[in-house]
């Protein structure tokens, strides 16, 4: 869209945003078009561009995220604001945990767009510290967070989650996506096996001895923990390392899918380094870390957004070449959408 659209979009949609006030509403604006303009997650520097008096900023923006307002309204009401731009019926979510400086962890429910994805809900705690590990455990946060984001979903939206094997490999997990009416593709371990509809017991991992090799089968997985009706999915690409080990409720899934769970990757190098420098925030509170990701996470849509309208007007960088003759996207749609933001912003104040 183009940056007067793309003002437009974030005026209507905040003001739509429900469970939150005028005030959080205006300062999820302004700051977040601060962090862009700053390409920081440091409150002095967004109070520097954020407009006024840089002292008066920091203290609103510390006020902001010294807040006590819980974040599931905003998570519900992102989220729908989100997918109503998207505009598809066939959501592809996915969870995963990251690490900032070894000293937060943090973890993410986001929608896969573009190879990238949109964080959607979130939950911070210490990082290696079982003291302060969410009390609930992990599986309970992250059903947590999936539910958080279903309140915003529009109706009849197909979904289908996503998660790497230090995540996936659970039962309970599986269970509790398949009780919201959604499927799952999730990475197993090479330890898990399924028993076959004869009763055989089968490390299916084992079932591919090399690259370009695949191995489908039905039956229930997890053996010692509860039997999941699933089917398995186990690939190995060429070129690949390993396979994938793979578990779905969705008989339809041929495997590949499965890559679009590194799009969120590829997202968190964007919020740690390549964009907003997540990593060098002076903040020593998960609670308030979690708040100050809003900003992050609202900046990176816009710029996603605005990349995908400057493709679709054939205004990106010139692409690549690749040795076997086929071109891909030179920049990330991230960083065309903030390179035209940042030469939109400079014109318009020159």
């Amino acid at each position: 869209m183009s940056l007067r659209r793309l003002y437009h979009w974030v005026e209507q949609t905040s003001k739509e945003w429900q469970g939150v006030t005028r005030h959080f509403k205006q300062n999820v604006v302004v700051f977040s078009r601060a962090v862009v303009l700053a390409r920081s997650s440091h409150l002095r520097a967004l109070a520097g561009v954020a407009g006024g008096r840089a002292d008066s900023q920091r203290r609103r923006l510390q006020r902001f995220v010294a807040g006590q307002q819980p974040l599931e309204a905003f998570f519900a009401a992102w989220t729908k604001s989100v997918l109503r731009v998207l505009k598809t019926r066939q959501v592809v979510l996915v969870v995963d945990e990251t690490k900032l400086l070894a000293r937060w962890g943090v973890m993410v429910v986001g929608v896969a767009y573009q190879q990238r994805c949109i964080p959607l809900a979130w939950r911070m705690y210490r990082a290696n510290s079982a003291q302060d590990y969410p009390s609930e455990g992990q599986v309970q946060m992250i059903l947590t967070l999936l539910r958080q984001v279903q309140a915003g979903l529009p109706p009849a939206c197909r979904v289908r989650v996503l998660a790497d094997r230090g995540i996936g490999t659970s039962p309970a997990l599986m269970r509790g996506i398949a009780q919201m009416g959604w499927t799952f593709l999730v990475r197993v371990t090479k330890q898990s096996k399924i028993i076959l509809p004869d009763g055989q017991a089968v490390s299916f991992y084992d079932q591919v001895r090399q690259p370009g090799e695949m191995y489908r089968a039905s039956g229930r997985v997890f053996k010692k923990r509860g039997q999941v009706p699933a089917q398995v999915r186990v690939l190995w690409a060429r070129g690949a390392q390993e396979p994938w080990a793979l578990v779905t409720n969705d008989p339809a899934v041929h495997g590949w899918e499965y890559a679009q769970r590194m799009w969120l990757e590829e997202s968190f190098r964007d919020l740690k380094s390549h964009g907003w420098q997540v990593e060098a925030t002076a903040l020593t509170d998960p609670q308030r870390l979690a708040r100050l990701w809003i900003f992050l996470v609202v900046a990176y849509a816009w710029m996603l957004l605005l990349g995908a309208q400057q493709e679709a007007q054939g205004q990106t960088a010139s692409r690549r070449r690749l040795p076997d003759g086929s071109y891909v996207r030179r920049w990330s749609l991230f960083r065309e959408g903030r390179q035209a933001f940042l030469s939109a912003t400079f014109y318009s104040s020159a």
